[in-house]
């Protein structure tokens, strides 16, 4: 009821700010996100192939 009160230029202008700010924070969290995800994941393998040497190792197989 009251949003009928607010013009509809200030209405475009607060939707053109929320766009070109709240698109860029979502991208951001996004990538963000995923490159957690990658180092996360690099980390885990890693750690595996780690095991994976040491256990071959001990096992006096190489």
């Amino acid at each position: 009821m009251s949003l009928a009160l607010v013009s509809t230029e200030l209405l475009t202008v607060i939707g053109i700010l929320v766009l070109l700010v709240g698109v860029p924070l979502f991208v951001v969290a996004v990538i963000a996100v995923f490159s957690a995800y990658v180092q996360y994941d690099g980390e885990r393998y890693l750690e595996d192939l780690d095991a994976d040497e040491g256990s071959m190792r001990d096992d006096g197989s190489r």
